[in-house]
């Protein structure tokens, strides 16, 4: 490939982005399948580009995607909301991911003829839903902003759950004895624990950093390497380095607002001269980060299409993927319709824009590599599993995107924002008043 060429498919890609995103509206088809879609065609159907090369560079280019896509959506979330939604968000993402992950280990057991610890890890690296794809889907779909907290905070702790439970999976299946239930739910709340107090002291410092250099040039750039950083000491500290970074996002974008509810409590027993002002992040850094992540989530999608490997997919590996696309969308809706009564956001919005929440992406893919490389036995037939899941749920949850927006996303329809308008609140009262 020549490098006008290697131009023309990376401006390409820039400007199919684009038009996909501005055309959403219209079509009601998510970007991501048009960008997956792309990435095929320069890859397994045409052969324009190699994806053996591309499995090199996946985890680093899939981290760095991650890493803005996490940021922009922290950004995004309301803190009140938040704390609201997150033990709704907890249940249905933990709902969801025991079923899941049970489901994966009997097919698999029953249909690959896997041994069932290996099974078992098969359904830890599928069991969770990709908060990559999850996050910018929310963010085109016209629904509830409560709604969109929920399913983003549940998106975000399912990938925490497979994360935690893959690299101890690979303990019990080096060492069978060194692992306990206890074990793993003790290392899961650690992991949050410890996710949420970095983030929450990194949140502080670089919250009053920006609310006085944020107008400064190059203050994004400075804060993306500290994102950067924050991701890493994350995981050398033992935490969740996504979730932190969630974390961190959301303590930003609403650091004015917590400084409003501490400074004068601080102020009543000190004398510190500090105000809710030199707290408030400038829009410019939002804007640069939404750019940025913009084009990082344009290439991701297309490089997602790049991995997939069709020559690998065999008979019993495709009935497989068949047998678990079923379990995993008859399962995502009966966690909705489970949890709902618990939710007012989910009972007044229609269950497919929940149940559309199920798409894997590249952690998926990135963890089914990292588990390669360990040389557990039994597990030839894990890659081939894993694309053809990644495909086909993002393709599954496009068809109920394109079904909601085209059916139930109404202007007038009282439960969902009508165009660029969202409710305040839906759980608050029944009462509440609404824009």
């Amino acid at each position: 490939m020549t490098v006008s060429i290697f131009l023309l498919v990376l401006g390409g890609l820039i400007v199919l982005g684009f038009v996909g995103s501005f055309f959403f509206e219209k079509t009601k088809i998510p970007n991501p399948v048009i960008l997956m879609a792309v990435g095929i065609v320069l890859g397994p159907a045409t052969g324009w580009i190699k994806s053996d090369a591309l499995l090199v560079v996946a985890p680093y280019f899939g981290t760095v995607a991650l890493i803005l896509i996490m940021f922009e959506g922290g950004l995004e979330l309301e803190f009140e909301l938040a704390l609201k939604q997150f033990k709704t968000a907890m249940l249905l993402g933990l709902l969801y991911f025991v079923l899941a992950v049970g489901a994966v280990t009997l097919v698999v057991n029953m249909l690959l003829d896997a041994p069932l610890p290996v099974a078992l890890l098969y359904g830890f690296i599928l069991g969770g839903t990709s908060p990559a794809v999850i996050f910018p889907m929310l963010s085109k779909m016209r629904i509830g902003k409560t709604l969109k907290t929920l399913l983003s905070l549940e998106t975000a702790l399912t990938e925490v759950l497979t994360v935690v439970s893959v690299v101890l999976a690979f303990d019990v299946l080096k060492e069978p004895k060194s692992a306990s239930m206890g074990a793993v739910v003790g290392h899961i709340v650690t992991s949050v624990v410890v996710s949420f107090a970095i983030a929450l002291a990194a949140g502080v410092v670089w919250s009053r950093f920006l609310g006085v250099f944020s107008k400064t040039p190059l203050s994004y750039m400075l804060t993306l390497g500290f994102v950067m950083i924050l991701y890493a000491i994350a995981e050398m500290l033992g935490g969740d380095a996504a979730i932190t970074v969630l974390f961190f996002g959301m303590i930003l974008g609403n650091a004015s607002w917590l400084a409003s509810k501490t400074i004068p409590k601080l102020q009543a027993i000190t004398n510190l001269d500090v105000k809710e002002a030199q707290f408030e992040i400038d829009e410019v850094i939002k804007n640069i980060n939404a750019e940025l992540s913009f084009l990082i989530r344009t290439y991701f999608f297309a490089f997602m299409g790049l991995l997939i490997d069709f020559s690998t997919i065999s008979e019993p590996i495709a009935l497989a993927a068949a047998a678990l696309l079923a379990a995993m969308v008859f399962l995502r809706w009966a966690s909705v319709k489970i949890i709902m009564p618990l939710s007012e956001a989910l009972r007044q919005t229609h269950s497919s824009a929940s149940v559309a929440m199920l798409p894997r992406g590249l952690a998926c893919a990135v963890m089914a590599l990292v588990a390669m490389q360990t040389g557990i036995a039994g597990l030839e037939q894990l890659l081939p599993v894993v694309f053809c899941i990644i495909l086909f749920t993002n393709l599954i949850a496009a068809a109920l995107v394109f079904y909601y927006e085209s059916r139930h996303a109404t202007p007038n329809d009282s439960t969902n924002a009508a165009e660029n308008i969202e409710p305040v609140n839906v759980e608050a009262s029944d009462a509440s008043p609404r824009r």
